[in-house]
C-alpha cells in the first residue's frame, strides 16, 4: 500500500462495523491528491485534497474517521444502508449526532451532504437539516428534553441569519464559538439589526451548551419562549 493511503468509503464502513462486508467486493481506499477514482485490480482508489485530519488507526490500519466515512458513503449508499450506518455509528458510540452535525457544517455543498443531514434528522427526530454545528444540535436536544418549543435553525431574521430563533416570541439565541462566529464586528452588526427590528437577543458560549445545559433552558424560559404542547 502506498504511503498516505487509508481505508475509506464502504470498506471503512465495514471495518467500523457500520455496514456488512460484501464478499468478493472491491476494497476502497483514499489517497491524498486530486482526480476521479481509479480501479487497480481489486482496489478502487479515490483521491482527496481534504484528507488531513480525517483519518486515524483502527487495529493498526489507517482508516477514515467515522464521520468522514459517513460523509463518503452518503453520496451513493442506499437510503436503507445510510440509515443503518448512522444508527450503528451512534449505537456503537463511535460518534454522536452533534459530531456528525459538525461534519455537515464543514461539508455543505458536498455530494451526499443533504442526504446525510436528512438521515440524521430522521434518526434523531429533530429538525437538523439546517444545523451548522454540533452545539446547535445539542441545543435542540436540550430544549426538546426540557419540553420547550423548538426554534428554527439558521434562518434569516431582519436580513441576517440567526442561530436559534422563535418567531412568535421574537427571541434569538446566538451560540458563540466554532467557525461561524469569528467576526466580532459582524456579530455586533447582526445583533443591532435584530434589536432594531424588535427581537430580543441573547448569546451563549458553545461550551456552556455542553457543560451547563441548564443555562440554555433558563435563558430561553426567561425570554418567554413557550413550552411545547403534547
Amino acid at each position: 500500500t502506498a504511503p498516505g493511503t487509508v481505508l475509506s468509503h464502504t470498506s471503512a464502513a465495514a471495518a467500523w462495523g457500520l455496514l456488512s462486508a460484501q464478499g468478493g467486493s472491491v476494497e476502497t481506499v483514499t489517497r491524498a491528491g486530486s482526480g476521479g477514482p481509479r480501479r487497480h485490480g481489486g482496489v478502487l482508489v479515490h483521491r482527496s485534497t481534504r484528507l488531513a485530519g480525517d483519518h486515524e488507526l483502527l487495529r493498526g490500519v489507517p482508516i477514515t474517521t467515522v464521520t468522514r466515512t459517513l460523509a463518503d458513503i452518503a453520496g451513493h449508499a442506499s437510503h436503507r444502508a445510510l440509515a443503518r450506518a448512522v444508527r450503528e455509528a451512534v449505537r456503537l458510540r463511535l460518534t454522536t449526532v452533534p459530531d456528525i452535525a459538525d461534519r455537515l457544517g464543514r461539508d455543505r455543498g458536498r455530494r451526499g451532504a443533504r442526504r446525510l443531514a436528512s438521515t440524521v434528522a430522521r434518526y434523531a427526530g429533530l429538525p437538523l437539516e439546517r444545523a451548522r454545528s454540533g452545539a446547535e444540535v445539542r441545543a435542540l436536544e436540550i430544549l426538546r428534553d426540557a419540553g420547550v418549543v423548538l426554534p428554527r435553525l439558521n434562518v434569516r431574521v431582519a436580513g441576517e441569519e440567526a442561530d436559534l430563533s422563535w418567531a412568535r416570541a421574537r427571541v434569538i439565541v446566538e451560540i458563540d464559538g466554532g467557525p461561524f462566529h469569528l467576526d466580532v464586528g459582524a456579530d455586533a452588526r447582526k445583533e443591532a439589526s435584530w434589536r432594531a427590528a424588535g427581537w430580543a437577543v441573547s448569546r451563549l458560549d458553545a461550551d456552556a451548551v455542553y457543560d451547563a445545559p441548564d443555562q440554555l433552558v433558563a435563558l430561553v424560559v426567561a425570554a418567554n419562549v413557550p413550552r411545547a404542547t403534547v
